[in-house]
């Protein structure tokens, strides 16, 4: 009999706790952040705090992750622009590469990272 592989599982914070139009920032460890955003259907999705042009952090202040309209995450050290529903960057030194999504669920009230 085979057991069932599972994957660590990290609580990020409450669900209320991610609000549409803004960026929710949440770090794992002094070098490491996630980014959590609430879609226009309620969903949250979630990416790295990690620019794919250097690896540096988008940044590390929640309220600059965006846009001043909202409709882009923005990397502040190179000024490139992410689509919000799928990470790719549509302006910038990394055009056409696109931001890791980090595997999320929502229960309980919370959101949980996966892996």
């Amino acid at each position: 009999m085979t057991r069932p592989v599972t994957r660590p599982v990290t609580r990020l914070c409450d669900a209320e706790a991610v609000q549409p139009g803004r960026a929710t920032l949440v770090w794992l460890s002094q070098t490491s952040s996630v980014i959590l955003l609430r879609q226009t259907d309620g969903a949250i999705i979630g990416y790295r705090n990690a620019c794919p042009h250097m690896g540096i952090e988008l940044d590390w202040e929640p309220a600059r992750l965006l846009t001043r309209d909202a409709r882009f995450l923005r990397c502040t050290g190179h000024h490139a622009l992410f689509e919000l529903e799928t990470g790719v960057c549509t302006q910038g030194p990394c055009e056409g590469d696109r931001l890791t999504r980090v595997p999320l669920r929502v229960e309980e009230g919370g959101v949980w990272m996966e892996g």
